[in-house]
């Protein structure tokens, strides 16, 4: 290569780069100017290999603008794209493992209206947010823990971050005097990647320093952990030296009017991190999640703070905070709680229409769930691998044969065409 003339060495570099695709027709090459700079060669040089570039077909100048990749050089014969394989998941009809978000539950304009109110303060916005999060956002999540949740905080427990896995990357240096953990979800493998990647060890309940549980969502069939094991738990870490993390994403969505009080406030907040996000209130793509730290980790924290990023936008955070403000959040619980017990109750009676006797629905605590057993002469496994082979997945609890069908995501008008389509994949005859 060495030996190999300056401009030759050009003209190979720029005919790899769109022979393997990195360059594609349309996109512009550097000026003949930059590109001399860049390789500290003349301008003389750098016009040799453009021009040999332009006889061979690979690009094409421009008057006034430059050099361009040709449609010839953006698609060369050399050139063999690999089709890529279709992902099975992503080629889902009908979605009943998802934990997606109904787009009939969310009004997108209101949200819009106060995301346009965020961006013309101005004033604001000239400045970077708090690291915290903004103080006012702050405040108005506490209220509503408070009332909500039970919980014991004020604005100054709280830490806002675009989703769980940011808060934990600033939890996890906090509590670094922990070696391990415990989770009670063992298919949370975000949460478990962030602490592996600090050292910690994944461990069991008796080993460990750390419980990372979700009272709230004990199980993958969407069971509520009641009160005398909140309580049980709570007085198990304390004598242990235990520290909880509590996430308690969905606590919202029960079949009761208030849900069963958190970990958190019936600790007192001295021994448990809470954990929770907006993401299943509203939308998934509003990353917008919260951490309320217990006091002794407060002013390790406050010392390191500046350090920190603030993950979400400013302009969410000020949106978000005038949206509680004004009850909209309250209002969106009612409104999505109401839709998903409609598409729960509706699941539930096609499912016994269609299957009949050949079906079982239990009670869910959550009326995201609806849970059933088949009596089909086939196992969960082969009913669930049959079902995705199809274009349909569901979720296999693992307890008892049931498989759990959530309704977040599947469109109410889909439900009476899903069911039929289960019962033909089934083959059942009644």
């Amino acid at each position: 290569m060495k030996n190999r003339k300056l401009y030759m060495q050009i003209y190979d570099y720029y005919k790899n780069l769109i022979e393997d695709g990195k360059l594609t027709e349309g996109m512009k090459l550097p000026s003949i100017r930059r590109c001399a700079e860049e390789r500290n060669v003349s301008k003389t040089t750098v016009e040799s290999a453009f021009m040999c570039l332009c006889d061979d077909g690979y690009i094409m100048p421009k008057s006034q603008s430059g050099y361009y990749v040709s449609k010839r050089g953006g698609n060369p014969k050399t050139l063999t794209v690999k089709e890529p394989q279709k992902d099975q998941e992503n080629d889902i009809i009908y979605d009943f493992s998802s934990s997606g978000v109904d787009s009939e539950s969310f009004n997108m304009d209101i949200w819009r209206r106060y995301v346009k109110s965020a961006l013309r303060q101005t004033e604001k916005l000239l400045f970077y947010g708090e690291p915290q999060g903004e103080s006012e956002l702050r405040s108005e999540i506490a209220k509503y823990v408070q009332e909500s949740r039970n919980c014991v905080c004020n604005e100054e427990n709280i830490i806002i971050g675009a989703g769980v896995q940011a808060l934990l990357n600033i939890l996890c240096p906090l509590i670094k005097n922990r070696k391990s953990v415990c989770f009670d979800d063992e298919n949370y493998k975000q949460g478990m990647a962030i602490f592996k990647d600090y050292g910690y060890k994944v461990s069991s309940k008796e080993k460990s320093s750390i419980l990372y549980v979700s009272p709230s969502y004990s199980s993958k069939t969407g069971d509520t952990m009641n009160v005398q094991e909140r309580f049980a738990l709570v007085e198990f870490a304390r004598k242990n030296n235990k520290l909880i993390i509590e996430d308690d994403y969905g606590s919202e969505f029960r079949y009761f009017n208030r849900p069963t009080p958190s970990l958190q406030g019936l600790d007192g907040g001295e021994n448990v991190v809470y954990l929770g996000t907006f993401s299943k209130l509203l939308l998934p793509s509003i990353r917008i999640s919260f951490m309320i730290l217990p006091d002794s980790f407060l002013s390790e924290y406050k010392r390191k703070r500046e350090l920190y990023n603030q993950t979400v936008s400013k302009v969410d955070q000020i949106a978000l905070c005038s949206y509680i403000r004004d009850g909209h959040l309250n209002s969106q619980i009612r409104k999505s709680r109401k839709l998903y017990m409609q598409k729960s109750r509706i699941l539930s009676d096609l499912l016994l229409q269609k299957f009949g006797k050949k079906i079982r629905i239990i009670k869910s605590d959550s009326p995201l769930y609806v849970r059933c057993v088949f009596d089909l002469g086939l196992s969960t496994e082969e009913v669930v691998k049959r079902l995705l082979k199809n274009r349909i997945s569901v979720i296999n609890s693992g307890e008892c044969g049931e498989v759990v069908l959530s309704v977040s995501s599947v469109s109410i008008t889909s439900l009476d065409k899903a069911t039929d389509t289960m019962k033909t994949l089934l083959d059942v005859c009644q």
